[in-house]
């Protein structure tokens, strides 16, 4: 099929066919529009998602260090790696350049008001690896004075409200900086980005890490750029030696906590920067909202094409129909001289012309549903309309409507005119292409029901992790999130939220339960001599009793006795299990510990398992230890979130008052723990709500030359006596036999997927099969809505006007 085969008057001819039928016109462009809308919405987000990194020159040659502590009971890789490893890379010779990029916790002040930015120190060398050129200032002279800061063009008008800032001046604690550079802002799809940078001499980094080469107590991401033809491996074998050599590694080597710990104490590999959002480790670990996993990235893609496929079938299908309909004009054009491959190109244009209008209708709805898209995924996604992509969607367009109409315009082709004629039209399509259409409408609804189900399970699963019992009661329970405090900072504003009188109760500690990213590991010699490992939380004495916690033997602290150096800790049952106790009386008063610093360790009592994790891991061993340190304030309330944090408000100013307030429902943390299972529940229902939808047209299709077809056959049952009953009970057996074959074929599959969803998770909702038959039920409604109209039609059909037709 040439382009010269297609005349104007082959799409004048379809455009009056659209007109002429407005409903099924309607119906059709609707359906291909919703399914190319969300093609283009999924594809262009895996597009996006490919070329993460893609901005940074020679990025095949930059690489990211990421890190693993094997001396932690939970190890995972993440890129806050020991900054003193670009020395290494830079001593090595194999590095062209090498840089840090060292994230600083301190929100900017201009005028009263403070913003919370991603701040960074870097060196000049981060600037050329990553291409970065100022739109105005001096990005050398920003790195380089102690002073001297550079904003990103959108930072610079979300604090100032415009971008002709240089010159201007931020606080930065008790610091003031100067705005000396203007940077382009960082694309969406980079895993390294900042608002704002700074040098490694920055008034703004504590006095101890102002540091031009960075020491051995420094961590942060570390920047590689190889030479060409250099082996990263070898880099990474100098890496992990010096890191073996390290004072922190010596240090970690002498206690408990090392001597557990089978192979080396601290890892490192090197990932390149078009590899490292995909980095299957990185997405593994704390931070895995910053990574993505290519097979649930592929999986969209292979969504998407499913989606378009199913509208495709539809169009295919009622395509199919329409031309069976057109017989007699078909066979007339062939009488009067037109020629096989003039018949084939109008019904092929005229599938393009429905297939471009759709793709049109289908642009503008992605240009619409967009913002909603990005929420959902979480990604501010940029360049989804561009020209050159707007332009590829219609090629891509164009050339599914001509896949399309090849199967119409075969099934002209096959027209006998003398046959169609004399008026056996339809004697015309064949039992393999009814067939054809009927297995069509069959994976359609499987499909329907698989991702039915599967939406099901992963939102009942999603809404049973986050609601799971967590061993207290989160209502009532709000959480303050403290930065880095001075000595006695955190206790003294804990002893003043106490005192106020709409706050019933606080406690400190070391990090919120439910949250996984502070992580305190501690190694042990129990009396017995057996080296133990096991992470420590550390809790002022009023935590268990502000958490309705009640021991399962001994007790928990007290706060008007336990004082934090008294060496006191409270065991959970998981840490009792992994020392061999097999009740929790054995342990109370009878196993002191010796830390690592020589200090015992009495256990007072032992607590239930609270779920500091997510529902993935079951409970770990834990040492409760009593602190007056820690990262957290946990308030219990009557008040809701907006009235508590106003009452709150005074106090956090006299006590952070360059700092900003973070306060949540302890109920939030355990909801955080799953916002990729929401993602993952939301997409999926949105494309189960699509297939459903185009299984359903598929089915009104087939329902539609079903009685069209029959219609001979059902008056004549019709005289013979049968009722509206008999006609309906026929048609629903064709189409209930139809849904069956669909269970069969789509069932199974759903059931592994499912399963192996729930294989992540250490427990799970009890809910059977019934995610299966929820699918089933669905797709039953979509098929007897679907249905209904043509049935109705049937039972009300002219036996006159059916048998003069």
């Amino acid at each position: 099929m040439t382009p010269g085969l297609f005349k104007a008057r082959d799409f004048l001819v379809g455009w009056r066919l659209l007109l002429r039928e407005p409903g099924y016109s309607a119906v059709t462009v609707l359906g291909l529009a919703v399914a190319c809308a969300a093609c283009y919405l999924l594809i262009g987000f895996v597009a996006w998602c490919m070329q993460y990194n893609s901005h940074v020159p020679q990025a095949e040659r930059v690489y990211v260090v990421k890190q693993r502590i094997n001396h932690f009971p939970r190890p995972e890789w993440n890129t806050n790696a020991e900054l003193f490893l670009r020395n290494t890379a830079l001593d090595s010779k194999m590095a062209e350049q090498a840089s840090i990029l060292d994230g600083i916790d301190q929100p900017l002040r201009v005028g009263a008001a403070l913003h919370e930015v991603g701040l960074y120190a870097v060196d000049r060398a981060f600037a050329d690896i990553f291409g970065i050129a100022p739109l105005a200032g001096d990005l050398d002279a920003a790195l380089a004075r102690p002073d001297g800061l550079a904003l990103t063009h959108a930072a610079a008008r979300r604090m100032f409200g415009h971008d002709q800032v240089l010159g201007a001046t931020v606080r930065v604690g008790d610091e003031v900086l100067q705005v000396l550079a203007i940077l382009p802002d960082v694309p969406a799809n980079a895993t390294q980005r900042w608002d704002a940078l700074t040098g490694p001499l920055s008034r703004a980094r504590p006095p101890a890490e102002r540091l031009a080469r960075p020491n051995e107590h420094q961590r942060g991401d570390v920047i590689v750029k190889l030479r060409a033809g250099q082996d990263p491996q070898a880099l990474v074998r100098l890496m992990q030696s010096a890191l073996e050599d390290s004072p922190i590694e010596r240090m970690m080597r002498g206690g408990a906590l090392a001597r557990e710990t089978r192979g080396p104490g601290m890892e490192a590999k090197l990932v390149a920067l078009p590899d490292a959002y995909f980095d299957a480790d990185l997405a593994r670990g704390g931070a895995n909202r910053n990574h993505g996993q290519r097979a649930s990235v592929m999986a969209l893609a292979a969504l998407a094409l499913l989606i378009l496929g199913l509208a495709m079938s539809n169009w295919i299908n009622l395509a199919t129909v329409r031309t069976l309909r057109r017989q007699r004009e078909i066979g007339m054009r062939k009488v009067l001289g037109a020629g096989a491959l003039r018949v084939a190109a109008q019904f092929v244009a005229e599938s393009v012309l429905v297939a471009l209008v759709a793709t049109l209708g289908g642009i503008l709805l992605a240009w619409l549903l967009l913002p909603l898209f990005a929420a959902l995924v979480e990604r501010e996604l940029q360049g989804l309309f561009s020209p050159m992509r707007l332009a590829l969607g219609l090629a891509c367009g164009g050339l599914a409507g001509v896949a399309a109409g090849l199967y119409p315009a075969w099934t002209a082709l096959r027209v006998r005119p003398a046959t169609v004629l004399a008026g056996r039209d339809e004697a015309s399509e064949t039992v393999g292409n009814l067939w054809l259409r009927r297995v069509l409408t069959v994976l359609q609804l499987a499909t329907a029901m698989a991702l039915t189900a599967i939406t099901v399970a992963v939102g009942w699963q999603t809404w049973y992790a986050s609601h799971a019992d967590p061993g207290f009661d989160p209502a009532r329970l709000s959480l303050l999130r403290l930065p880095e405090s001075k000595d006695g900072q955190a206790r003294d504003l804990s002893r003043a939220l106490a005192r106020l009188p709409q706050i019933q109760g606080v406690a400190l500690m070391s990090e919120a339960v439910g949250s996984d990213r502070n992580k305190i590991i501690g190694g042990f010699e129990t009396r017995k001599g057996k080296d133990f490992k096991v992470e420590i939380k550390g809790v002022s004495p009023d935590f268990f009793a502000l958490y309705g916690v009640r021991p399962l033997a001994g007790r928990l602290f007290d706060a008007s006795t336990d004082a934090p150096k008294r060496g006191l800790a409270v065991l959970n049952m998981a840490a009792l299990h992994a020392l061999g106790y097999g009740s929790a009386r054995e342990a109370v008063d009878q196993m002191p510990f010796k830390s690592d610093s020589a200090t015992d360790i009495v256990i007072v009592g032992v607590a239930p398992d609270l779920r500091h994790q997510s529902l993935r891991e079951r409970p770990g061993p834990l040492i409760y230890q009593v602190t007056e340190l820690g990262s957290v304030i946990t308030l219990r309330s009557a008040l809701e979130q907006q009235a508590l944090q106003r009452v709150i408000e005074p106090l956090w100013r006299r006590y952070y008052p360059d700092q900003v307030m973070r306060l949540q429902s302890a109920a939030s943390v355990f909801a955080e723990n799953y916002s990729s299972d929401l993602r993952m529940a939301q997409m999926l229902g949105a494309a189960s709500l699509v297939a459903l939808a185009l299984s359903g047209f598929g089915i009104y299709v087939l329902a539609a030359y079903t009685v069209a077809r029959g219609r001979r056959q059902i008056v004549m049952r019709k005289l013979y006596g049968a009722g509206n009953g008999t006609i309906a009970l026929r048609l629903g057996r064709e189409f209930g036999l139809t849904l069956g074959v669909a269970a069969i074929v789509g069932l199974p599959p759903a059931a592994l997927a499912i399963r192996y969803y729930l294989g992540g998770f250490s427990e799970h909702a009890a809910f059977g099969q019934w995610p299966l038959i929820a699918g089933v039920v669905l797709a039953l409604l979509a098929a007897l809505l679907a249905t209904t109209r043509h049935t109705v039609l049937a039972m009300r059909m002219s036996p006159v006007q059916a048998l003069r037709d």
